[in-house]
């Protein structure tokens, strides 16, 4: 049996399905078991790569399963907007950004935004009278609701994580230093308020810099000692400074011999000793 990726309706995020014993087509709605119970998933291909998931395939969705998902559909946003009302009598500070039904209905979601815990107990008591199904209140992060919601990034299009991301990578204020950008993090903030995804995609491109000593330190160079204060990596060169004059030096030949296994070692490598703790999962302008 083969596997295949495919992607939630609800929150978006991309998943393996297991177990599939049907021929599927990219832009197919199948319906598998997943935690939530069963629903309705978009395929978006075969993959071979190794299963990481416990969402099981059952079947190619039906047209009594597309009806039943669009019944419940409707029925979500009835629900939403009972939701929406509640918590404002209640006068609970969070924000509502989707209601949700599997294909079962054996539950209803709720995924909520929030600055700090919530109390949502007499919430969910107060639904409950009117809904009486099973209720689960779901507080995800920022970086989940522009996901979930879709957003137009900083470039015009429609955001990376609504796309095609599939793990979303720690970025730091370390990388945009790397990548010889102006140290400004508020330009580099994606709609979530957290540093752009994209940054991550150059990290590879900018590798070597880390192997070499930091811009403004001095280093050796035919025999000499010289200021470095610029490095290229995309163009292959360094920038050094002597005596007041600045020459242009291939990488090449700054590097050590045998330079690539320090390379193979800082990408298997989860962080780094210079890397600045700020990540985009947190507020630019503040640490964890």
């Amino acid at each position: 049996m083969l596997h295949i990726k495919a992607r939630y309706q609800d929150t978006r995020k991309i998943i393996e399905v297991d177990g599939v014993r049907e021929d599927v087509q990219r832009g197919e709605l199948v319906v598998v078991n997943s935690e939530k119970g069963e629903e309705l998933v978009e395929v978006l291909g075969y993959s071979k790569e190794e299963l990481s998931s416990k969402v099981t395939f059952l079947r190619k969705a039906t047209e009594e399963d597309k009806r039943k998902a669009q019944e419940n559909e409707e029925r979500a946003k009835e629900f939403h907007e009972l939701c929406k009302r509640k918590i404002k009598e209640h006068n609970l500070e969070m924000k509502l950004l989707k209601t949700y039904i599997p294909l079962d209905g054996s539950k209803v979601f709720f995924y909520y935004t929030a600055e700090q815990r919530v109390d949502f107990r007499a919430l969910v008591r107060d639904l409950a009278k009117s809904i009486k199904r099973r209720i689960e209140m779901r507080q995800i992060g920022v970086r989940d609701a522009v996901q979930m919601m879709g957003w137009l990034g900083n470039c015009g299009n429609d955001v990376c994580c609504a796309k095609f991301v599939e793990k979303m990578d720690s970025v730091y204020v370390h990388d945009i230093h790397l990548q010889n950008l102006p140290l400004s993090p508020s330009k580099f903030t994606g709609p979530c308020g957290r540093l752009l995804c994209c940054l991550a995609y150059e990290r590879e491109n900018y590798l070597i810099k880390e192997i070499l000593p930091d811009v403004g330190t001095s280093i050796c160079y035919k025999g000499s000692e010289y200021n470095l204060i610029f490095v290229e990596p995309l163009r292959g060169y360094a920038l050094l400074e002597r005596e007041g004059k600045k020459i242009e030096v291939p990488l090449k030949d700054l590097l050590p011999n045998h330079y690539e296994r320090a390379l193979e070692h800082c990408r298997a490598c989860p962080a780094c000793c210079r890397r600045v703790s700020i990540d985009h999962e947190a507020p630019v302008g503040t640490t964890e």
